[in-house]
């Protein structure tokens, strides 16, 4: 008995129902709009009959039909799967640049930390000027989030990256010639534009991959470029112990000569992906435009983004959403700034008299603190991408109440073994603590944005943008409140009330449950997902929703 083809890996099967805006008509996804015969017609399809170069509706336009990897014509050729082994342009190539540039971003904007204990004795700074500075790095990203986002929109993510890193290593090679407290925290704050970075970074997978992935590709890359806040944390004391080596040259020249790499790092990469990337699948938005080429859906009017905003901000799960990101991502970014003293200055030998001579009774070097430190940014290898799975697999099993139940259950994690990472003074029993909290932190951020696509469909980049700025909201708030407080060990217990009030805020989240569209290898079924925002009155329901309906495609030759 012969088998029916699969029409979502056979190259002949690729167009569902509907041809794309943007595609001449009768071409399959593998054939190139420019092929012709030799009389100048262009051909139609498999085993059709060519159409004179005369009777075409308009002429074909420039743009990328063919892929190694399943695409859904539907969603402007977005990939339906993530071959994370494959480089292969547009999508994965896209996809490792995305989390690369993002990861060296985090690695120059968090390369102070690490050498702060240096820092502040060269420069002769005190703890508020410290605090101010840990600020002042927070606080321009908030600035320049407003000004990214539409930038992408425009530009693309790819030219907006290439920029944010080639201008961003200026000011992080610039802190070398920092003489005092007015130059550090000037600095700082245009290093803190690196930040924006994860505004490209989450626009790009959201223009390479479907809905049926964007979650995960997300995550992933999120994560992943997170990770180098930890890693910054293990390679920027050791080319300053490099430095020093036999004392070859003092430590206020040491720490100077050590920013030098990660400002190199962020040029190579920016340079790298802006001439080995494209914008989206169909590729460069420049070009589509020059070539009346860009899809409908890539090139949303400005009044629709607006409109979007409007909505997701008049939402009250979307503040609920904002203050939890704020108490995730927010506290993972006041930790990254204030670990490294706080292991240095605050874990002392118990026989020692630290008024008498501060630098003996110390526990730690400022290689061995910052090493103990990067313990929290290394959990972002996996752990945010744990947080969007669970959020997922939970989702399968109990629709949005299994959301919403991981949510709290990340949080409340992250509430115990912050607190209690702030009552112990052992390394001991400190460091396993940390890694346990830095988990359940980054978990966090992973489940909130398995639910953020649901808050309002038809406005999914408007509700990531904002939920997104919360972390960087966050950060602020959270800088201020150790500065207030002085202590860093009672801030952080502090720190872990408000953790506590963003997990019992769970279950006030109200949002419409509905399924993906399909998983890569399974029946090509299309989802009517709402276009319009539930209202705020209505209460989700398992399986109730008109976004569950299901309608089957059809697939044609």
């Amino acid at each position: 008995m012969l088998q029916p083809p699969n029409v979502l890996r056979d190259p002949r099967f690729r167009f569902v129902s509907t041809i794309p805006s943007g595609r001449a008509p009768g071409f399959a996804a593998h054939e190139s709009p420019r092929r012709g015969d030799a009389s100048g017609n262009y051909l139609q399809g498999l085993n059709t009959p060519p159409i004179p170069a005369s009777e075409l509706p308009e002429a074909p336009r420039r743009r990328r039909l063919s892929f190694e990897i399943v695409t859904d014509p539907l969603q402007a050729d977005r990939a339906t799967e993530i071959r994370l082994f494959s480089a292969q342009r547009p999508h994965m190539r896209a996809f490792h640049f995305s989390w690369l540039s993002f990861f060296i971003a985090f690695f120059g904007w968090f390369s102070i930390p690490p050498l702060m204990p240096t820092i502040k004795r060269q420069l002769h700074l005190t703890e508020g000027q410290v605090s101010n500075s840990d600020i002042a790095s927070v606080s321009s990203t908030i600035i320049g989030r407003v000004i990214v986002g539409p930038l992408c929109d425009h530009y693309g993510a790819r030219i907006v990256q290439a920029v944010l890193l080639v201008l961003g290593a200026l000011p992080v090679a610039a802190a070398a010639l920092a003489t005092d407290y007015v130059g550090l925290v000037t600095i700082r704050f245009f290093i803190g534009l690196v930040g924006c970075s994860f505004v490209p970074t989450a626009y790009w997978t959201s223009v390479m991959f479907s809905k049926e992935v964007v979650g995960s590709a997300n995550a992933i890359a999120t994560g992943w470029g997170n990770l180098g806040a930890g890693v910054t944390y293990l390679v920027t004391p050791l080319l300053f112990d490099l430095v020093t080596i036999n004392d070859v040259v003092s430590d206020n020249v040491a720490w100077r000569a050590t920013l030098v790499f990660p400002a190199v790092c962020m040029v190579v990469i920016g340079v790298c992906l802006y001439y080995f990337s494209d914008d989206c699948p169909q590729g460069n938005y420049r070009e589509l435009r020059k070539n009346q080429a860009m899809d409908a859906e890539v090139s949303r009017p400005e009044e629709d983004m607006k409109l979007g905003l409007l909505t997701v901000v008049r939402k009250p799960v979307t503040w609920i959403l904002l203050f939890q990101y704020a108490c995730s991502f927010g506290v993972e970014l006041q930790v990254h700034n204030v670990l490294s003293l706080y292991y240095y200055e605050d874990f002392k030998r118990a026989d020692c008299d630290a008024t008498v001579d501060a630098d003996d009774c110390r526990l730690l070097t400022q290689t061995q603190a910052s090493l103990i430190s990067s313990c929290f940014g290394l959990m972002c290898i996996f752990a945010r991408a744990v947080g969007g799975y669970a959020s997922d697999v939970a989702n399968r099993k109990f629709d949005m109440n299994g959301r919403v139940g991981v949510q709290f259950t990340a949080f409340a994690a992250q509430t115990v073994f912050l607190y209690i990472f702030s009552r112990v003074h052992t390394l001991a029993w400190s460091i396993p603590c940390l890694v346990l909290f830095g988990f359940s932190a980054q978990a966090c951020t992973g489940s909130t944005y398995g639910i953020v696509p649901y808050v309002c469909p038809a406005h999914t980049g408007a509700t990531s943008g904002v939920v997104g700025a919360g972390g960087n909201l966050g950060g602020l708030a959270w800088g201020f409140l150790f500065k207030w407080i002085g202590r860093r060990a009672k801030s952080f217990e502090f720190l872990s009330l408000f953790v506590a009030l963003s997990a019992v805020m769970s279950i006030a989240i109200r949002v419409q449950s509905e399924p993906p569209l399909r998983r890569p290898g399974d029946p090509a079924v299309q989802s009517t997902a709402p276009t319009e925002c539930m209202d705020d009155r209505e209460d989700w329901s398992s399986g109730s929703s008109a976004g569950n309906r299901n309608t089957v495609g059809r697939a044609s030759t």
